[in-house]
């Protein structure tokens, strides 16, 4: 991972000169980010951030969106909010957040380019990218025959306890492919109840689940698209399929109550959505950019595509039945051990 890091950020670097020719120094002081994102992701981030804005120290935090929240959480509590902007991977914690009155309104101006699906209406928070699920495989434990093109491929005999994937309850990507998935007809709730039976094994993390996979421990994975290609671009021993079957989640971004730095968390959420921005850098990530306009690379949906075609996801709705969802999946999963 380390190695990955160290070759995504030479790539980022040869990115800064596209923001540093733009430079503003009429913004000066920090913004503290925190973000679900891959931290090889955010550091590529900060570097073009403070690129363009020289003076501004970006800080941040790096943890999945169920650790985000739930500092967040200590933080509304305690009333020391120290964040001022959360980019996180899941829709419905920022609605859950929204409903408590922790979110300050703001409408970007570049908020107009992101389809209505993958924002909220009154501009409490508005995706910033799209991260795909997928079907991870390993190349040393399981050939690319192998292994399946969509979810329900991964209820063959040959995948019984060789299957991994990263536990909802931290990970809100996951959590909403489970909603999207068992809402749908063509898999229910018996497909994880299968799942389950089967064995499937579940990490704490994207990454973790990813390692166990270039590991060859697993054979397969429920798998995150940009962290799976990277580790493809660095020479891991992974693979990955495109499920017919699209679930897609709009990771958000808002601003909490309480930022002390309100200002600049405006600046920074505008640099995330900007199409010569933060957008244009996502893609160097294999991250799908949330506003069209963005050259993509081969093969890579635009933001309207996946949105017409993903699997159905009510956010709203989500954030609602959420733990009722993940008691639900735990019944599968965890009380078997």
């Amino acid at each position: 991972m380390k190695r990955l890091i160290i070759v995504l950020l030479l790539i980022s670097a040869l990115l800064l000169p596209a923001f540093s020719a733009g430079a503003d120094a009429s913004y000066s002081g920090k913004v503290m980010l925190y973000s679900s994102t891959g931290e090889d992701v955010v550091i590529a981030l900060k570097n073009a951030f403070q690129a363009k804005y020289p003076n501004v120290k970006l800080d941040y935090y790096s943890a999945t969106s169920g650790k985000c929240v739930t500092k967040l959480s200590t933080e509304f509590q305690s009333k020391s909010v120290t964040c001022d902007l959360a980019w996180l991977a899941d829709p419905s914690a920022m609605i859950n957040l929204k409903a408590g009155n922790h979110l300050v309104q703001y409408l970007s101006p570049f908020a107009a380019g992101v389809d209505p699906k993958f924002k909220d209406a009154e501009g409490y928070y508005t995706g910033a990218r799209l991260l795909i699920m997928g079907i991870t495989f390993s190349t040393t434990s399981c050939s690319d025959k192998e292994a399946p093109y969509n979810w329900d491929g991964l209820l063959a005999p040959n995948f019984n306890k060789q299957l991994i994937m990263t536990d909802p309850t931290g990970s809100g990507s996951t959590k909403a492919l489970v909603y999207a998935m068992t809402r749908n007809p063509k898999y229910g709730w018996d497909y994880f109840k299968k799942l389950g039976e089967m064995g499937t094994e579940l990490q704490s993390s994207s990454g973790a689940t990813n390692n166990a996979v270039a590991a060859g421990s697993y054979k397969v994975a429920f798998g995150v698209d940009y962290n799976t290609k990277n580790l493809m671009a660095e020479g891991s021993p992974i693979g990955w399929h495109d499920t017919k079957d699209i679930v897609a989640v709009p990771c958000p971004i808002a601003i909490p109550v309480g930022a002390p730095h309100e200002k600049l968390a405006k600046l920074l959420y505008d640099f995330i959505l900007d199409p010569n921005g933060g957008q244009k850098l996502l893609t160097q990530y294999n991250i799908t950019p949330i506003v069209d306009g963005v050259e993509l690379p081969a093969g890579m949906l635009t933001a309207t595509e996946v949105a017409s075609k993903a699997l159905p996801i009510d956010w709203i709705d989500l954030a609602k039945v959420s733990n009722k969802l993940l008691d639900q999946f735990d019944s599968y999963f965890k009380k078997q051990k």
